[in-house]
């Protein structure tokens, strides 16, 4: 039935069987292969069959649903295979991908495949490329190496061609830079600037990485590692009323590249160091406030200490409130009451004059105030006291 397909020479039909070919040859079926044998002339392969190898082509950073990705790759092979098929044979494999067949003696062209098509879509295009084989029997192993080398992109980042027989075999674990994620989590305590955090990552990695590279899986492991760490630190609870957004660990796992991470952890960490910015200077504008309430009870208001701190009254009250639990009336009494309890017990002073003192211009008002407060009026409070 094959035979008299091929003997139609319907091109579309052709196509069909190189496709189903090409997939059972990369997926190692060898039953499979042998129903093809002789046929690989009909299926306009023959061009390829010098030293050939396979080739793995996608677009970086695309959706991670199977659906689009598998359009992508289709307008993908669409772009390329009007241009390259004297060249290459491209085919989408069994997962959607897709394959470039072709003779090693073409390989630079890879490389222009990558510069001239990595253009034409929103996304960068990463090339995984396999080790040549003498049999097409064996292309196979290619096709897995292929598979290795775009992992790889981990390391080397996007929009590149990697050779499997660049890629140094990846150590099975790493020593833990205990020393860098301390000296990273002062940093974010203590930093004049965004970018000694930024060099605190990269040196992270740098040590993490020191022998070589590593199983990716650890890189994740390791990175997650160090936002537990710092977590455990009391970073995680850096202000609870601040825009401060808490890590998430599923976006990370799924981030393709070491470059990635790190752009991601130094805009976590930058993030949180302001957000301990922010709350230092916020905690020292509540320590003036309080002050010049102490200093100046006795006139003190919501307007004329929000003029002092730079502040508007609203904002200033709603920062308060935020800060200390009290509101800005609230706090202000505490402190007229505590005044005029000193007066009280070591001053002769009579008591409308201690209220007129602590800012209190009714003295039958300041009276009520204070046994509210207290639990005792004014003078039975100096009696008590020993007055």
């Amino acid at each position: 039935m094959h035979m008299e397909l091929l003997v139609t020479k319907n091109e579309a039909v052709v196509q069909m069987m190189r496709d189903r070919f090409l997939i059972d040859l990369i997926s190692d079926k060898g039953n499979k292969l042998n129903r093809w044998n002789g046929q690989i002339a009909g299926l306009s392969l023959e061009r390829y069959m010098s030293f050939p190898a396979i080739a793995l082509v996608e677009c970086a950073g695309c959706s991670a649903d199977a659906h689009e990705k598998r359009q992508h790759a289709e307008r993908l092979r669409a772009a390329l295979e009007p241009e390259l098929r004297d060249e290459m044979a491209v085919f989408l494999d069994g997962e959607g991908r897709v394959c470039l067949l072709f003779p090693w003696a073409v390989r630079e062209l890879l490389e222009t495949v990558q510069q001239r098509f990595g253009g034409r879509f929103p996304f960068a295009t990463n090339i995984g490329v396999g080790i040549p084989r003498s049999r097409f029997a064996d292309l196979h192993h290619s096709y897995r190496q292929a598979e290795q080398s775009l992992r790889h992109k981990f390391y080397k980042g996007s929009g590149q061609v990697i050779h499997f027989a660049e890629i140094k075999p990846y150590l099975p674990t790493a020593e833990y830079p205990y020393a860098i994620e301390e000296e990273l989590g002062y940093c974010v305590k203590s930093a004049d600037h965004a970018e000694e955090i930024e060099c605190k990552v990269d040196l992270f990695y740098e040590r993490l990485l020191c022998r070589g590279p590593i199983r990716i899986d650890e890189v994740y492991e390791m990175t997650i590692r160090l936002l537990i760490g710092l977590e455990k630190k009391g970073l995680a609870d850096a202000d609870k009323e601040s825009a401060y957004k808490k890590y998430e660990i599923m976006p990370i796992v799924h981030m393709e590249t070491l470059n990635e991470i790190k752009s991601y952890l130094k805009s976590y960490l930058t993030e949180l160091w302001k957000s301990l910015l922010q709350k230092n200077g916020h905690r020292s504008i509540i320590e003036k406030t309080i002050q010049y309430m102490e200093q100046e009870c006795q006139h003190a208001s919501l307007n004329s200490v929000s003029q002092k701190v730079y502040m508007t009254p609203t904002y200033l009250s709603l920062l308060f409130k935020m800060s200390t639990g009290k509101t800005f009336i609230e706090q202000l009494t505490d402190i007229r009451i505590d005044k005029a309890k000193h007066l009280l017990k070591h001053s002769m002073l009579k008591n409308y004059e201690i209220a007129e003192k602590v800012g209190y211009h009714d003295s039958r008002y300041f009276s009520q105030i204070f046994k509210k407060k207290v639990g005792l009026s004014p003078s039975v409070y100096r009696e008590s006291a020993g007055k």
